[in-house]
């Protein structure tokens, strides 16, 4: 954004190569997209090749074996064209329009056949090969991080009609939701090959982690969609909302927000060195210890994967062609 200086970014986790996997998983992509029919134009595709979802996905989970990066790339393809249709479409400017686009997909989580929409058609068949054979405990936490995501487009266009600005607090937990960094943190299992037991999910540790690993994605990428959120006069922006609450120029605002992000990252690695402790308390040794380790530490090559993908993506280094002088079209899913 002209006249903002990017702060110094504090991230404690070492970079890492994407997925060796990156080549295969964008050729099947391109498989899905042709089969699903979920982007309708040129000008669609063009959309997701400036944000290129397989970087961004390779770089969140190294780890992954290449059938389940294929699957974890077009699960986060689809994320990302629902976020662009309520961004730009009229579904995301009108709460009736956009509840009943809702209504499209949260009935499939509970069993419903997804009919005949191509959106809800894929959105199906994600979510059906990724909770197959995951445990009960897995399936209920990904179905709830999911309903809350995707109510979080109702709620924040709500909050924007009715002008209600969140306080700081509200807003930082909230952001963890409508970012979807906590379905992204559930799959970390899977990209990992494990599934843990329910009781470790319920570790203060665990928990704190999860949220910390959450809320550094979600103020990160705030502070590149800045100029973004900025244009669109609301203050679903961490920066923003600072700016607004406190009453401090803008460039302030971005430090403030840069301090909060270097306490999430301080936060993750006190969660992580609690969670070891905790797994002693508890008396979880073995192939579920090394395993709930193993996950952590897939969620800091998620955070150090989603952090490092920003400078490499155009949807956020440069400008979106835009010759008419007018917002890019929606996918026109609805």
């Amino acid at each position: 954004m002209a006249g903002i200086r990017m702060p110094q970014v504090r991230l404690p986790f070492p970079a890492h190569e994407p997925n060796r996997h990156l080549a295969r998983a964008e050729g099947a992509l391109g498989a899905w997209l042709d089969e699903s029919g979920i982007c309708r134009s040129a000008e669609s595709r063009r959309s997701l090749e400036r944000t290129r979802i397989p970087l961004v996905t390779a770089l969140a989970y190294p780890d992954a074996a290449p059938d389940v990066l294929d699957l974890l790339v077009q699960w986060a393809t689809w994320t990302f064209v629902i976020d662009d249709e309520f961004d730009d479409g009229p579904d995301g400017q009108d709460p009736a329009r956009c509840a009943s686009a809702l209504a499209t997909f949260l009935p499939i989580l509970d069993g419903a056949p997804a009919g005949a929409s191509a959106s809800a058609r894929a959105f199906a068949g994600t979510w059906e090969r990724l909770v197959e054979g995951r445990s009960p405990a897995w399936r209920r936490m990904f179905g709830d991080d999911i309903r809350a995501f995707l109510w979080s487009y109702y709620q924040g266009l709500v909050d924007q009609r009715a002008e209600r600005v969140p306080t700081l607090a509200a807003y930082r937990r909230q952001r963890c939701v409508s970012v979807a960094a906590y379905t992204w943190l559930d799959v970390v299992e899977i990209a990992m090959g494990v599934d843990l037991p329910e009781v470790v999910r319920h570790f203060s540790s665990f928990l704190d982690l999860r949220e910390a690993a959450a809320e550094y994605v979600g103020l990160h990428n705030d502070l590149w969609s800045l100029e973004r959120d900025k244009n669109a006069g609301a203050h679903h922006n961490a920066v923003l909302l600072v700016q607004h609450r406190h009453g401090v120029p803008l460039q302030e605002a971005v430090d403030q927000v840069n301090d909060l992000i270097t306490d999430c990252a301080r936060r993750m690695l006190d969660a992580e060195r609690d969670l070891a402790l905790q797994l002693d308390v508890a008396g979880i040794t073995s192939q579920t210890r090394a395993d709930t380790l193993s996950c952590a530490q897939g969620y800091a090559k998620f955070v150090r994967g989603c952090f490092d993908y920003h400078y490499q993506a155009s949807r956020y280094t440069a400008a979106a062609p835009d010759p008419a002088g007018e917002a890019a079209p929606p996918h026109q899913l609805f």
